[in-house]
C-alpha cells in the first residue's frame, strides 16, 4: 500500500459538506490518516470558492434547457467503453464531461485555467488499469462529478473498501432499487451535473460514458426520454480479470481503508457482472431497439470507422460525414496502442460460467471449460 499523499485523488474535488458525510460514514486506516487530513485540508480551502461559484452560478445554471436528451455509451468496466467514447468525442456537436468538469466539478468554472494548469500534471500516470493517459481534450465518466456532490456513487467503494464492507456502494447503481427518496436524491444532483455541464458547453447535445449507467438504462430513459444508447460488449471472461486488475490497482491508488482479499474482490466484480447485464438486458428489451445499438469489442476495436457510421444510421444522429475525418485522425493516433493479455485462472473460468451463462448465450461466446 501507499503511504505517500496522492496528488490525483479522486476525491479532491469533493464539496467539503459531502466529504464530510462521506468520513462520518466510513472508517479510516491508520496509515491513510495523511492522505484523508490533505483531502479534507484541499477540501476546506476550496470551500468559499465553491461557495462563490454556486453563488453566482446556481440560478443559471438550474435554469439551463437540456434541449436534446444526452447520447450513452454504456457496457461494463473494461469493456472498451473509454475508447469508443474518446473517437465520439471528436464529433464537435458533442459536449462532454473534460477532467476539469469531473474531478473539479465544484470550481469547474471560475477556478478553469488554472485548475486546467494543475490537473495536466497531477492527472499524468493516474490511471493504472490500461495504457491510456487522461488528457484534458479527452472525456471523463460524469458520475465521478456526480460522486463529489453526492454519497450515492459507486466509486466511493474504491475509496472506502473497509476490508469488503465499501461494497455497500454497489447498491447506489441500481438507482431505480432505492427507496424513493434516495431516487430523488440521485435525480437531483444527476440532473445538476448535467445542467452544469450544458451550461458550459453552450446547449451542446452531451455525450456520456460511466459503467454504472449501464444497469440504470431505463431510470435514464424515464428522466431523459430522448436518451440514446450504445452497449459495447467483450468476452466476459477478460471483462472479469481486468476488472479485478483496474480495482486492486485504484483500491492501492485511492484507498483511505484496508482492501478485501484479491478473491473478495473476483468474487464480487463476477456477481456485479451478472446484476448488471440481468438488469441491463431487461432495461434494454423494455424501450425501442432505434433507441440503443450494441457492438461487440473485439469486432470493433478490429476496424471502428465501420461501426461508428452503423451508430451514426441506426440511432439516428446526424454528422457522421463531417465528423468522419477528426475519427480517421485519431484513430491513427492510437494504432500503435497496446491492449493488455490476460491468462484465466480455472476458478475464474467456473465463477463467470456459473454466473454468466445468459451472458454468453445473447452474445455468442465461447465457454470455456475451467
Amino acid at each position: 500500500m501507499h503511504s505517500s499523499i496522492n496528488l490525483s485523488h479522486n476525491m479532491l474535488g469533493c464539496r467539503i459538506d459531502n466529504w464530510l458525510k462521506l468520513l462520518r460514514e466510513n472508517k479510516i486506516s491508520k496509515d491513510k490518516k495523511g492522505q484523508a487530513v490533505f483531502i479534507t485540508a484541499v477540501s476546506f480551502a476550496m470551500a468559499i470558492p465553491t461557495a462563490i461559484e454556486r453563488l453566482i452560478f446556481d440560478l443559471p445554471i438550474r435554469r439551463t434547457k437540456i434541449k436534446k436528451d444526452p447520447l450513452y455509451v454504456v457496457g461494463h468496466w473494461r469493456t472498451g467503453t473509454t475508447f469508443l467514447q474518446n473517437i465520439l468525442s471528436k464529433d464537435k456537436q458533442f459536449g462532454w464531461f473534460d477532467p476539469v468538469k469531473t474531478v473539479s466539478f465544484n470550481n469547474c468554472i471560475m477556478l478553469r485555467r488554472f485548475l486546467a494548469w494543475a490537473e495536466k500534471y497531477m492527472l499524468k500516470n493516474a490511471r493504472p488499469m490500461d495504457n491510456l493517459d487522461y488528457e484534458l481534450d479527452l472525456p471523463m465518466e460524469e458520475v465521478f462529478a456526480q460522486a463529489t456532490i453526492s454519497t450515492q456513487a459507486i466509486s466511493h467503494m474504491l475509496v472506502f473498501p473497509d476490508n469488503g464492507k465499501g461494497i455497500k456502494y454497489i447498491e447506489t447503481a441500481f438507482t431505480d432499487e432505492q427507496n424513493e427518496k434516495r431516487q430523488r436524491e440521485w435525480s437531483k444532483s444527476y440532473d445538476y451535473i448535467l445542467k452544469k455541464a450544458t451550461y458550459l458547453e453552450h446547449g451542446k447535445q452531451l455525450m456520456l460514458k460511466s459503467p454504472e449507467n449501464t444497469c440504470r438504462i431505463r431510470k435514464l430513459k424515464r428522466c431523459y426520454p430522448g436518451a440514446k444508447f450504445i452497449n459495447i460488449y467483450r468476452n466476459p471472461y477478460t471483462v472479469a480479470i481486468s476488472t479485478k486488475n483496474m480495482f486492486i490497482k485504484e483500491m492501492n491508488l485511492l484507498s483511505l481503508s484496508e482492501p478485501p482479499s484479491e478473491e473478495f474482490i473476483e468474487d464480487t466484480i463476477v456477481d456485479l457482472m451478472r446484476r448488471i447485464y440481468k438488469k441491463a438486458f431487461k432495461d434494454l428489451s423494455q424501450i425501442n431497439k432505434n433507441d440503443y445499438i450494441e457492438i461487440k469489442y473485439e469486432d470493433f476495436i478490429a476496424n471502428p470507422m465501420p461501426f461508428m457510421e452503423e451508430i451514426y444510421n441506426h440511432l439516428s444522429l446526424s454528422g457522421f460525414e463531417k465528423a468522419k475525418p477528426d475519427f480517421e485522425k485519431y484513430l491513427e493516433s492510437m494504432e500503435h496502442y497496446q491492449t493488455n493479455n490476460y491468462n484465466y485462472s480455472p476458478k475464474l473460468i467456473r465463477k463467470v460460467n456459473e454466473k454468466l451463462d445468459f451472458y454468453f448465450e445473447r452474445y455468442g461466446y465461447e465457454m470455456l471449460e475451467a
